[in-house]
């Protein structure tokens, strides 16, 4: 697999010349500033791996959903009796570096979460897992949430969902991106698949009032939209759902989502 050059491996190499030049300072950087810097999870010697490293015999790379918020299943709407699946992938190193949030993700809240690298063992991964779930969910399809960590990396890893959701019927996605969708990546995520397969694949654009199916931060701007009902607060973060698969708004709500800021 040929790895295109992302904006994140642009910063890393720039940064990297930061670095060194500070490595020689009187104030070392933390931590954070260094992951913020060479464009790495702050947990990635301890927390990021390959799958070729090895897996565990029940691991998988999309994993069944225990996350309190996002739920273990669809319980209302258009995707409802649907299983949510997640992909974690290394934040920032998957990621575009103009992303609002590359500093402050809150995957810097997160020294417990498994991050997989961008390589061929990971593509041959999710290639096998989702021709097994597809099967496995043939009565009720299933959810995908890309992702809880990370991003879009390239092309063809973006081609590769294309195939999937070709090949693969029963298969459903949602998430968000931080690629904007003046550029050829963002464009092909967020409209091109999005024309191809319609409910199928809902992916929000982050930071992009101008996109209605976007995902904003509760800044003084969206939230006037949110007055104006030109947008909406999650409702799980309102509490007036108990987690994603009661809600369905991100998958279904044509409105730019806003999210509380924690």
């Amino acid at each position: 697999m040929t790895r295109i050059i992302t904006d994140a491996d642009v910063y890393a190499s720039q940064s990297q010349a930061f670095i060194d030049y500070q490595s020689g300072g009187e104030e070392p950087l933390t931590k954070t500033q260094i992951a913020v810097a060479t464009g790495k999870s702050l947990f990635h010697k301890a927390k990021v791996k390959s799958v070729s490293d090895g897996m565990g015999k029940s691991e998988r790379v999309i994993k069944k959903s225990t996350n309190v918020k996002l739920g273990k299943k669809v319980t209302s709407g258009t995707h409802k009796g649907m299983p949510i699946y997640t992909v974690t992938l290394e934040e920032r190193a998957t990621c575009p570096a103009s992303c609002k949030h590359w500093a402050d993700c809150y995957g810097n809240n997160m020294p417990f979460a498994t991050r997989y690298t961008y390589d061929e063992a990971l593509v041959s991964s999710i290639e096998e897992e989702i021709e097994l779930l597809n099967h496995k969910h043939r009565k009720t399809g299933f959810l995908v949430r890309l992702h809880v960590l990370g991003d879009f990396p390239d092309m063809e890893y973006v081609e590769m969902w294309d195939r999937l959701l070709h090949n693969f019927e029963h298969l459903y996605v949602y998430g968000y991106t931080a690629h904007p969708v003046n550029t050829p990546l963002g464009e092909y995520i967020v409209k091109n698949l999005g024309a191809t397969y319609g409910k199928r694949w809902m992916v929000r654009v982050s930071g992009d009032f101008s996109q209605s199916f976007s995902a904003l931060n509760d800044d003084p701007v969206h939230m006037y939209m949110v007055e104006k009902k030109q947008a909406f607060i999650c409702p799980v973060q309102t509490n007036k759902v108990s987690d994603c698969g009661a809600c369905g708004l991100c998958w279904t709500a044509t409105k730019p989502v806003v999210f509380l800021s924690h």
